[in-house]
Protein backbone atom coordinates (compact mmCIF):
# COMPACT_ATOMS: atom_id res chain seq x y z
CA UNK A 1 0.00 0.00 0.00
CA UNK A 2 1.43 3.53 -0.88
CA UNK A 3 -0.15 6.66 0.59
CA UNK A 4 0.60 10.20 -0.98
CA UNK A 5 -0.27 13.41 0.83
CA UNK A 6 0.60 17.08 -0.17
CA UNK A 7 -0.10 20.91 0.16
CA UNK A 8 0.81 22.94 -2.69
CA UNK A 9 0.94 26.52 -0.73
CA UNK A 10 -0.11 29.89 -1.75
CA UNK A 11 0.62 30.91 -5.64
CA UNK A 12 3.38 27.77 -5.78
CA UNK A 13 3.13 25.46 -8.72
CA UNK A 14 3.92 21.75 -8.06
CA UNK A 15 4.96 19.25 -10.41
CA UNK A 16 4.68 15.24 -9.60
CA UNK A 17 5.89 12.86 -12.27
CA UNK A 18 6.80 9.48 -10.66
CA UNK A 19 7.73 6.41 -12.38
CA UNK A 20 5.21 4.36 -13.37
CA UNK A 21 3.96 1.67 -11.07
CA UNK A 22 4.24 -1.77 -11.64
CA UNK A 23 2.60 -4.46 -10.14
CA UNK A 24 4.59 -7.83 -9.55
CA UNK A 25 2.77 -10.84 -10.23
CA UNK A 26 0.20 -12.06 -8.06
CA UNK A 27 0.80 -8.72 -6.20
CA UNK A 28 -2.14 -6.65 -4.71
CA UNK A 29 -1.84 -2.65 -4.72
CA UNK A 30 -3.27 -0.31 -3.15
CA UNK A 31 -2.74 3.45 -3.57
CA UNK A 32 -4.29 6.58 -1.94
CA UNK A 33 -3.00 9.90 -2.97
CA UNK A 34 -4.74 13.35 -1.64
CA UNK A 35 -3.65 16.96 -2.57
CA UNK A 36 -4.61 19.91 -0.63
CA UNK A 37 -4.08 23.50 -2.85
CA UNK A 38 -4.22 26.63 -1.56
CA UNK A 39 -5.10 29.96 -3.40
CA UNK A 40 -4.09 30.75 -6.53
CA UNK A 41 -1.53 27.66 -6.38
CA UNK A 42 -1.78 24.76 -9.38
CA UNK A 43 -0.41 21.17 -9.50
CA UNK A 44 0.32 19.06 -12.31
CA UNK A 45 0.31 15.43 -11.59
CA UNK A 46 1.07 12.51 -13.19
CA UNK A 47 -0.57 8.72 -13.06
CA UNK A 48 1.37 6.35 -15.14
CA UNK A 49 1.20 2.22 -14.75
CA UNK A 50 2.48 -0.27 -16.54
CA UNK A 51 0.08 -4.27 -16.37
CA UNK A 52 3.01 -5.34 -14.61
CA UNK A 53 6.71 -6.67 -16.03
CA UNK A 54 5.79 -7.39 -19.01
CA UNK A 55 9.34 -8.61 -20.81
CA UNK A 56 8.85 -11.47 -17.61
CA UNK A 57 5.46 -12.85 -19.16
CA UNK A 58 3.68 -10.91 -15.80
CA UNK A 59 1.32 -8.82 -17.75
CA UNK A 60 -1.82 -8.50 -15.63
CA UNK A 61 -0.49 -11.40 -13.70
CA UNK A 62 -1.40 -9.06 -10.22
CA UNK A 63 -4.17 -10.21 -8.27
CA UNK A 64 -5.42 -7.07 -7.95
CA UNK A 65 -4.39 -2.77 -8.07
CA UNK A 66 -6.62 0.28 -7.29
CA UNK A 67 -6.00 3.99 -7.36
CA UNK A 68 -7.98 6.33 -5.44
CA UNK A 69 -6.56 10.21 -6.32
CA UNK A 70 -8.19 13.37 -4.66
CA UNK A 71 -7.12 17.20 -5.29
CA UNK A 72 -9.17 19.86 -3.72
CA UNK A 73 -8.80 23.43 -4.58
CA UNK A 74 -9.11 25.96 -1.57
CA UNK A 75 -11.19 22.83 0.28
CA UNK A 76 -13.27 21.77 -2.82
CA UNK A 77 -12.85 18.55 -4.45
CA UNK A 78 -11.75 19.26 -7.93
CA UNK A 79 -10.67 15.93 -8.50
CA UNK A 80 -11.72 12.49 -7.54
CA UNK A 81 -10.39 9.77 -9.54
CA UNK A 82 -10.61 5.93 -8.65
CA UNK A 83 -9.40 3.11 -10.63
CA UNK A 84 -9.59 -0.14 -9.86
CA UNK A 85 -8.16 -3.53 -11.62
CA UNK A 86 -8.86 -7.44 -11.15
CA UNK A 87 -7.35 -9.58 -13.63
CA UNK A 88 -8.77 -12.49 -12.34
CA UNK A 89 -12.31 -11.57 -12.29
CA UNK A 90 -12.44 -9.33 -15.68
CA UNK A 91 -10.67 -9.91 -18.70
CA UNK A 92 -7.73 -6.97 -19.03
CA UNK A 93 -7.83 -7.77 -22.72
CA UNK A 94 -11.49 -6.84 -23.73
CA UNK A 95 -11.87 -4.01 -25.91
CA UNK A 96 -13.16 -2.52 -22.48
CA UNK A 97 -10.42 -2.78 -20.60
CA UNK A 98 -6.83 -2.20 -22.80
CA UNK A 99 -7.45 -4.86 -25.70
CA UNK A 100 -3.65 -5.33 -26.66
CA UNK A 101 -2.27 -2.25 -24.44
CA UNK A 102 -0.64 -2.54 -21.41
CA UNK A 103 -0.24 0.77 -19.95
CA UNK A 104 -1.97 3.67 -19.12
CA UNK A 105 -1.06 7.72 -18.16
CA UNK A 106 -3.29 10.42 -16.49
CA UNK A 107 -2.12 13.95 -16.32
CA UNK A 108 -3.99 16.25 -14.10
CA UNK A 109 -3.72 19.92 -14.39
CA UNK A 110 -5.55 21.48 -11.22
CA UNK A 111 -5.72 25.10 -10.39
CA UNK A 112 -7.73 28.21 -11.47
CA UNK A 113 -7.85 28.48 -15.49
CA UNK A 114 -6.92 32.08 -15.10
CA UNK A 115 -3.58 31.96 -13.04
CA UNK A 116 -0.94 32.59 -15.85
CA UNK A 117 0.95 29.19 -15.45
CA UNK A 118 -1.83 27.25 -15.34
CA UNK A 119 -2.91 28.98 -18.92
CA UNK A 120 1.20 28.13 -19.91
CA UNK A 121 0.53 24.51 -18.82
CA UNK A 122 -2.80 23.64 -20.51
CA UNK A 123 -1.60 25.39 -23.61
CA UNK A 124 1.46 22.81 -23.70
CA UNK A 125 -1.25 20.14 -22.84
CA UNK A 126 -3.30 20.68 -26.16
CA UNK A 127 -0.13 20.67 -27.85
CA UNK A 128 1.53 17.25 -26.90
CA UNK A 129 -2.12 15.97 -27.19
CA UNK A 130 -2.35 16.81 -30.34
CA UNK A 131 1.04 15.66 -31.41
CA UNK A 132 0.82 12.37 -29.63
CA UNK A 133 -2.99 11.39 -29.34
CA UNK A 134 -4.75 12.47 -32.29
CA UNK A 135 -2.56 11.73 -35.70
CA UNK A 136 -3.51 8.49 -35.56
CA UNK A 137 -7.07 9.23 -36.42
CA UNK A 138 -9.21 6.77 -38.49
CA UNK A 139 -7.01 3.78 -37.84
CA UNK A 140 -7.98 0.55 -36.13
CA UNK A 141 -7.88 1.37 -32.99
CA UNK A 142 -6.07 -2.60 -32.02
CA UNK A 143 -3.16 -0.73 -34.16
CA UNK A 144 -2.97 2.49 -32.77
CA UNK A 145 0.29 2.36 -30.38
CA UNK A 146 -1.55 5.48 -28.12
CA UNK A 147 -5.23 6.01 -27.86
CA UNK A 148 -5.95 8.91 -25.52
CA UNK A 149 -8.09 11.68 -25.26
CA UNK A 150 -7.40 15.31 -23.38
CA UNK A 151 -10.31 17.66 -22.01
CA UNK A 152 -11.44 20.45 -20.34
CA UNK A 153 -13.29 19.65 -16.83
CA UNK A 154 -13.91 22.09 -15.29
CA UNK A 155 -12.46 25.62 -14.71
CA UNK A 156 -9.82 24.04 -12.32
CA UNK A 157 -9.17 20.86 -14.26
CA UNK A 158 -7.72 19.93 -17.35
CA UNK A 159 -6.62 16.20 -17.92
CA UNK A 160 -5.48 13.69 -20.23
CA UNK A 161 -6.16 10.61 -20.40
CA UNK A 162 -4.30 7.21 -22.95
CA UNK A 163 -3.39 3.98 -22.73
CA UNK A 164 -0.26 2.76 -25.00
CA UNK A 165 0.97 -0.81 -25.91
CA UNK A 166 3.72 -0.40 -23.34
CA UNK A 167 5.22 2.08 -21.37
CA UNK A 168 8.42 3.00 -24.05
CA UNK A 169 5.21 4.15 -26.29
CA UNK A 170 4.91 6.79 -23.66
CA UNK A 171 8.20 7.82 -22.80
CA UNK A 172 8.21 10.66 -25.35
CA UNK A 173 5.30 12.45 -24.31
CA UNK A 174 6.58 12.29 -21.15
CA UNK A 175 10.05 13.53 -21.91
CA UNK A 176 8.63 16.22 -24.37
CA UNK A 177 6.41 17.78 -21.30
CA UNK A 178 9.35 17.66 -18.61
CA UNK A 179 11.22 19.74 -21.47
CA UNK A 180 8.64 21.95 -21.79
CA UNK A 181 7.94 22.37 -18.16
CA UNK A 182 11.68 23.71 -18.00
CA UNK A 183 10.62 26.74 -19.22
CA UNK A 184 11.64 29.83 -16.96
CA UNK A 185 8.12 31.11 -16.69
CA UNK A 186 7.27 27.38 -15.17
CA UNK A 187 10.12 25.70 -13.39
CA UNK A 188 12.86 26.63 -14.87
CA UNK A 189 14.38 23.38 -14.89
CA UNK A 190 13.45 19.75 -16.46
CA UNK A 191 11.96 17.77 -13.27
CA UNK A 192 13.44 14.35 -14.86
CA UNK A 193 16.34 15.11 -16.41
CA UNK A 194 18.71 11.99 -16.31
CA UNK A 195 15.39 9.41 -15.53
CA UNK A 196 13.45 8.49 -18.47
Amino acid sequence: MQEIRGKVGRDALTVFMGDPIVPHQDSIFEQKIRWELEEGSALLFLDWFEGGRILNGERFAFKSFFTDLKINVTDRTVIWDRFKMDPEQNNMNSPGAFLNHSSYLNIFLAGNENLEKVKLIENQLHFLSRKYLFDEKGQEVSKCEIIGSACKVNEHVFMIRCSAKNNHALHPLVKELAQLLSDNELLGFNPIEGRV
